[in-house]
């Protein structure tokens, strides 16, 4: 029996122990065919090092590799744990592809993208093949769950959008887990959450990678809707469990990191704005408009004026054509 490759990548960007924690669960579950692949956003060395220690320790020093985000196709041999050190911190879809081009190169027969602050359940991998195998999906969600509430439903392989107010909906969340494992019917899902993305390789081979227009939010919509339009499928794997702590990129909303949610909500407006532009152009006028007063009249209600800077910001500067990376780029979490 031919067991399918899978390629893990991760983005690590500092939490060092966030990012060993989801290796470690991986670990248990992978075969001696898959390949680690660990892309790092610049995190602190002490971080980094720490990433690197652990893959040594786990696979040996001989099955250990160091790249840089330029690398090319002839630098790559059959390492098992790849460890890429993109530079800076240049957001999620360009700090995922350089590990996704490594995946391609190696032949992996799927690649499982997954947020550094997942853990996986023991038979997540398999549940995702057998789904994979039965010709269910190209593209594969998970059941993630709250870590905090593992009980509970966050989203059930992915999210319903609707393309006039750009309002998502992830399917089933806030549903009990058992209930949501016993319904007959599956929820409507537009696109995958991106938190458990798998991916058959052929995929990214038709449609191109992530796109990198997107520093951050948008990205597996974008890649989703690019997918179907080019005949490939979306679906959930019921039984794949993920538990998600969620927030540690981007801030909840009760952190008080006010910083670090501006940060969250210059992106999440600019990235919905360049998403309609790419393919609902005619939705474009009635969506600048009621986002933009519709998040007024929602920051103005929970007193959070201070997130209309960065709105404004965001609507200027998808007028201007640009992205201030730079300006609304947050300092890392470090360990």
């Amino acid at each position: 029996m031919i067991v399918p490759q899978v390629s893990f990548i991760i983005l690590s960007f500092g939490q060092h122990e966030v990012t060993i924690s989801c290796l470690e669960s991986l670990v248990r579950l992978s075969s001696p065919n898959d390949t680690f692949i660990v892309c790092d956003n610049n995190s602190s060395t002490k971080a980094q090092q720490a990433i690197l220690a652990w893959g040594q320790k786990q696979f040996g020093t001989e099955n250990v590799e160091v790249l840089h985000q330029g690398f090319e196709k002839s630098d790559t041999g059959q390492a098992k744990f790849i460890f890429i050190q993109n530079g800076a911190n240049v957001g999620f879809a360009r700090g995922n592809n350089p590990g996704i081009r490594y995946a391609l190169s190696c032949r992996s027969d799927y690649i499982w993208l997954l947020n550094n602050d997942t853990i996986v359940h023991p038979k997540a991998l398999a549940h995702l093949l057998r789904c994979a195998g039965e010709g269910q999906a190209d593209i594969i969600g998970s059941t993630v769950v709250f870590e905090d509430d593992p009980k509970t439903v966050q989203c059930a392989g992915g999210c319903s959008y609707s393309p006039a107010t750009t309002i998502f909906k992830p399917a089933m969340g806030g549903m009990a887990l058992d209930e949501a494992m016993t319904l007959s019917n599956h929820p409507r899902i537009d696109y995958i959450y991106g938190a458990s993305l798998f991916v058959r390789r052929e995929v990214f081979e038709k449609c191109g990678l992530l796109n990198e227009d997107f520093f951050l939010f948008n990205e597996e919509i974008d890649f989703c809707t690019k997918a179907k339009r080019a005949g490939y499928k979306l679906g959930w794997c019921r039984d794949s469990i993920v538990f998600h702590k969620g927030g540690q990129t981007v801030g909840r909303p009760d952190s008080g990191n006010k910083k670090k949610i501006a940060f969250a909500n210059y992106h999440e407006n600019l990235s919905t704005l360049i998403y309609s532009k790419t393919f609902y152009p005619f939705y474009l006028p009635f969506i600048l408009t009621f986002r933009f007063f519709g998040k007024i009249a929602i920051l103005a209600k929970r007193g959070e004026l201070y997130l209309v800077k960065p709105l404004l910001h965001s609507y200027c500067d998808f007028f201007l054509g640009r992205n201030q990376r730079d300006t609304y780029q947050r300092d890392r979490t470090e360990d």
